[in-house]
């Protein structure tokens, strides 16, 4: 048996490993992208909840310190707050106020927002990256007077107006946030991500590799089994087949197929022997006949002395030793036989007796034909014996075969074989049988089929209410 070695490129053990390997690379991209972007919101919602509590306390103590026209103090009061959250990042945070005039009245850093003169917007503003974001935290809805947040380039604004109790408003706190507030931790972060990343892939992706390959060894042995001789490859297929997967089925299949072929292979070498067999003996048989009557012509009618009569009856002798081998070769190879009786019945009923005691199944008879038949008894008794044996299999234990023969019209012979037993396969059922030799079971019908077409007679499978009937009918020699 020769099988095409499959190339590296092709081989199921390198490309499934790879792709669960893949597979494994894939997932840990995804789930370190997806923490990535959750990290990310997290900060930026923890910078929101920041601003809008300060905000909120802004809103509470900048409006009477701005009536009482405190420079000083809502400077202290922004600065205190401003350095508290960028702590030693410089420029990172920056609080304005502004009063009723719309000029500055405080903010953190003097120097870009000088007091009492209209704010320049510029370090704050990035021409064409403006937009309105909602809020990444609940906690600006419970401070009503509060923007949503506004993003302009690296900056995160928020705008509140100032009002002292219910009374107009005094003036608007604009408090900028930059981005490298949360961009450092962030970092910080993606790298611990990365590299924890990296370590489940370094871990993962070896045991996902050897675990792959070690699940898909059965199979790369079962292929290398197609390389061997028959018995060897039929013990590796034995093997796996007690596995419970699927490679343990396709073993048990791979080592069927292997019986089959043996038998296959055995089934044309004894017909290729027959034939030759068939061959030999009529090329042999016609001359040997003319040798014989030749011989014995000359014996009857000539006159010989004792030593030439001696030597004659000795080839007489010979000749008609190697005409019986001839024609029980010709016996062998053609179903021309001695005539069906009612004892080959009786003697299939005796060869049925171990399955019926295995299985538990009982046998009745009901022959109604003569003592003799004029059909070729070989053919018809392994025919109805395969039957048979395959009806004893199928039946249920406890039930009783019926085995019938009788010749209900002249020059035919009908035997019928019933058992109580489920429904044979579709492709058992039909009344032609394979031109082939089955691969799967229905081996002893399509023997029988055969013996029987030899003969003339045909086959028919047929069930109802429970029952199987295997009906054969034989057309009598004349």
């Amino acid at each position: 048996m020769s099988t095409a070695r499959p190339s590296l490129r092709n081989s199921l053990l390198l490309r499934l490993p790879l792709v669960a390997a893949t597979l494994v690379v894939l997932t840990a991209l995804l789930m370190a992208a997806g923490l990535g972007l959750l990290t990310q919101r997290y900060l930026i919602e923890d910078v929101d909840s920041g601003a809008f509590q300060a905000m909120s306390s802004w809103n509470k103590s900048l409006p009477t310190l701005i009536q009482q026209d405190n420079v000083w103090a809502v400077y202290e009061a922004l600065i205190s707050v401003t350095k508290a959250d960028v702590g030693q990042q410089h420029g990172a945070a920056l609080a304005v106020v502004l009063g009723a005039n719309g000029q500055v009245f405080a903010s953190s850093d003097p120097r870009a927002f000088p007091t009492a003169r209209l704010p320049n917007w510029t370090p704050l503003w990035t021409a064409g990256t403006l937009r309105l974001s909602a809020p990444e935290s609940p906690v600006g809805s419970v401070h009503p007077g509060l923007s949503p947040p506004i993003q302009s380039g690296r900056w995160r604004l928020y705008v509140s107006a100032l009002r002292s109790g219910a009374g107009p408003g005094v003036g608007t706190l604009v408090y900028a946030v930059s981005d490298t507030l949360y961009r450092s931790r962030l970092l910080s972060m993606l790298w611990w991500i990365a590299a924890i990343t990296a370590l489940a892939v370094a871990v993962f992706v070896p045991v996902v590799w050897m675990l792959s390959r070690r699940m898909l060894r059965p199979l790369g042995e079962l292929r290398r089994s197609m390389d061997l001789d028959g018995s060897r490859a039929r013990r590796v297929g034995t093997e796996l087949s007690v596995r419970s997967d699927e490679v343990g089925a396709l073993a048990g299949a791979f080592t069927r197929l292997l019986e089959q072929v043996d038998v296959a292979r055995q089934a044309e070498k004894l017909a290729a022997v027959g034939t030759l067999a068939a061959a030999t003996a009529h090329e042999i048989n016609n001359p040997l006949g003319g040798m014989i009557n030749a011989l014995r012509t000359a014996t009857r009618f000539g006159t010989f002395d004792e030593t030439t009569g001696r030597t004659l009856d000795l080839l007489d002798r010979g000749l008609e030793q190697l005409r019986t081998i001839a024609q029980a070769l010709l016996a062998q190879t053609r179903p021309a036989e001695r005539d069906l009786s009612q004892q080959d019945f009786r003697d299939l009923a005796e060869l049925m007796t171990p399955c019926q005691r295995e299985r538990r199944v009982g046998l009745q008879t009901r022959i109604d034909i003569p003592n003799s038949i004029p059909v070729a008894a070989g053919p018809v008794r392994q025919a109805t014996l395969n039957i048979l044996l395959n009806a004893c299999r199928a039946a249920h234990p406890g039930s009783t075969l019926i085995l019938q023969a009788d010749a209900p019209a002249a020059g035919l012979l009908r035997i019928a074989v019933r058992n109580a037993g489920e429904a044979p396969p579709a492709a058992m059922m039909s009344s032609i049988g394979p031109p082939s030799m089955p691969l799967g079971v229905g081996f002893g019908l399509w023997e029988s089929r055969r013996l029987l077409s030899d003969i003339g007679g045909r086959l028919v499978l047929t069930h109802a209410d429970g029952w199987t009937t295997a009906l054969i009918e034989i057309p009598l020699r004349a």
